[in-house]
């Protein structure tokens, strides 16, 4: 069965489509244009990027005959809840006519029934109407308060506010009473609607049986953290007022909405008593509920540095299940506003040490400059915390011996952003080698060409007390990062840097690799003219082949032939795992996250042969670097 899903990428509909899919359905989960999705990736689902308010789009990615579960709507922003909740339904409801939905699930509010209405309320509610109007089969959902685990939702915005605030704020008395249901039994009514044919034009409440008043959900939700903030009653009409100076200020994100205000201080009397009858399904109660959400054993993460690296690994722990990012470091506080545009949930801080003290994690990724990768991974470390780090490193040779001191410690603990040693094609060079399927070794090359230096250029990396070096720091360490998984560590390296336009880093490099038995040749640079994208390659001479690879495929040339092996050709690194786009180097990032998570949780893949990514392995592969900076004439 074919379901399609808008506001995928929503609190509820993150949970909606991982549930789904485990059930085996064909999913087509809607998420807006530049948007990270934060669900779990498999076969079965389909990311497809739209907007209500873009008829074209919808036109594209509504399958014909699907199931059709609307989530996406917006809240608050007066303009927006009609564009989207009003007039983008209306685009939707006509183009699922068109392509003949078999039904239209519609999850609407509890907010629709209040008294006095808000413009969240009111825009849901004419959203309903051009529902039940329409000449679609169709279902109406009407969840009280939903709640659940992960980054988004109602328990991640009472952290922020506890994080924020010395008490938290309550309109009115708090004794209006609400039914919150937990978000896995909103997902299994929905399943369970999807699959009544006789389900049509009619309108559900969904919550607990038993409701519980504001007051007692807060004090609830604060004994689970572990906190004491008192509850501040604040009278309704100081709230209303507060929110419509919010909105004259024109605060994309305030403290709180008008809506908060009126539907916190008015009862709706939800009744889930007719779906319990229809489904026999009793949704757990609120105590329990609680229980499920802070018994979690989801891996809690914090990513220190929003940059193009941070954005590479948030899009691939977010399709790893289990994964919850929960802090989001990042001093350039400029940038927060993006990276929630995205999609990307989670709290912010703007230094490291104040994450470490607020949040619980299991693991850090620092995604930071070179410079700063020591001073943050021995803070992680000191937490118990493992670590993944962007490469290089370590700077200098100084920096590695403090490494050395941390290794016997910590040396599982750490993981490097050797991203090539997760390549299909590397990793298949590494069984040829291990098989001797081709003889002894005779001979290697090993080179790195870019067109991106033709002059002093300005900022950390091209600035030695910051970087550490030039091409040799970046991005030299991925050459030698395969150079030493393929071969290991050589007995001696000699050879040339040169400065050709820089004038403190070296923009060139010859050197020479002596293993004993065998000698290579390493070249690197990035003042090559003509070469607009990065070209690596590694060739090995054996006694009875030649075989190459650039990272993106495998030549062996033997007895005169020459066969290619494109990466989608090549076994996964992980067997099984999904497969972002084996072409591009999307899927070794998931993949290398996917490991460093795994070893979190102290799984350990036997199917997975890559090098064990450790704090040794990476000392002595970096000890290559700085050797060459040590033995070569400058």
């Amino acid at each position: 069965m074919k379901i399609f899903i808008t506001g995928a990428n929503g609190f509820i509909g993150q949970h909606l489509v991982n549930y789904l899919a485990r059930q085996g359905y064909e999913i087509y989960a809607m998420v807006r244009f530049g948007v990270i999705p934060g669900f779990e990736l498999s076969q079965n689902v389909n990311v497809v990027w739209g907007d209500l308010q873009d008829s074209r789009s919808l036109q594209k990615i509504v399958p014909v005959g699907a199931t059709v579960i609307n989530l996406a709507a917006n809240p608050y922003d007066p303009k927006l809840s009609r564009l989207v909740n009003v007039d983008g339904t209306k685009k939707f409801v006509e183009i699922c006519e068109s392509k003949k939905v078999s039904k239209f699930i519609q999850i609407s509010s509890q907010a629709t029934k209040i008294k006095n209405k808000g413009v969240y309320s009111i825009t849901k509610g004419e959203s309903d109407e051009i529902v039940s109007q329409s000449k679609l089969e169709w279902v109406i959902l009407k969840p009280s308060l939903v709640y659940g685990g992960g980054d988004k939702g109602l328990f991640n915005k009472i952290k922020g506010m506890v994080n924020m605030l010395p008490f938290i704020p309550v309109f009115g008395n708090g004794e209006i009473l609400v039914n919150p249901v937990h978000v896995d039994d909103l997902s299994k009514y929905l399943e369970l609607v999807v699959n009544d044919r006789a389900a049509n034009k009619v309108v559900y409440d969904i919550g607990c049986l038993e409701g519980v008043s504001y007051n007692q959900l807060y004090t609830k939700i604060l004994g689970y953290l572990g906190r004491k903030n008192p509850l501040l009653h604040i009278p309704v009409w100081i709230g209303l007022m507060a929110g419509n100076f919010f909105k004259l200020l024109g605060m994309k994100t305030p403290p709180f909405y008008v809506d908060n205000v009126l539907g916190s201080t008015q009862p709706t009397n939800c009744d889930a008593s007719a779906i319990v009858k229809k489904y026999k399904l009793v949704p757990m109660n609120f105590d329990d509920g609680l229980k499920k959400v802070f018994s979690s054993d989801d891996i809690k993460i914090g990513v220190v540095g929003l940059g193009k690296m941070g954005m590479m690994h948030l899009a691939a722990l977010s399709a790893i299940k289990g994964v919850r990012i929960a802090a989001l470091v990042d001093s350039n506080t400029k940038s927060w506003p993006v990276i929630k545009s995205m999609g990307v949930s989670g709290n912010f801080y703007d230094n490291l040490d104040t994450a470490l003290d607020s949040e619980k994690l299991d693991g850090v990724f620092i995604l930071t400059p070179t410079f700063t990768h020591l001073n943050l991974l021995k803070k992680c470390l000191k937490k118990g915390l493992s670590v993944f780090v962007e490469k290089p490193l370590a700077m200098n040779s100084i920096e590695l011996d403090k490494l050395k001191v941390l290794e016997s410690k910590y040396s599982g603990k750490v993981f490097v952003g050797y991203t090539l040693l997760f390549k299909r094609s590397i990793n298949e060079f590494k069984r040829i080698i291990d098989k001797k399927s081709y003889g002894k070794i005779k001979s290697f090359k090993a080179s790195y060409e870019h067109g991106e230096v033709f002059g002093v250029k300005k900022g950390w990396m091209f600035n030695r007390s910051k970087s550490g070096g030039g091409v040799l720091m970046n991005p030299g360490p991925h050459l030698f990062s395969v150079t030493s998984f393929l071969l290991g560590v050589p007995k001696s390296i000699s050879g040339k840097i040169d400065k050709i336009f820089s004038t403190t880093i070296d923009d060139e490099a010859n050197l020479t690799l002596d293993y004993g038995e065998y000698v290579g040749e390493m070249f690197l640079s990035w003042s090559v003219k003509g070469v607009d994208i990065p070209k690596m390659l590694f060739e090995i001479q054996f006694e009875k082949a030649m075989v190459t690879s650039d990272g993106k495929s495998l030549t062996i040339t033997s007895n005169g032939k020459s066969v290619t092996y494109l990466e989608k050709d090549l076994p996964a690194v992980v067997p099984g795992m999904f497969e972002l786009n084996p072409d591009a180097s999307g899927e070794a990032y998931s993949t290398e996250d996917y490991l460093f998570i795994n070893s979190i949780r102290d799984v350990k893949d036997t199917k997975t042969k890559v090098v064990a990514n450790n704090l040794k392995w990476v000392i002595g592969t970096e000890a290559m670097i700085h050797e060459s900076y040590k033995v070569s004439q400058n």
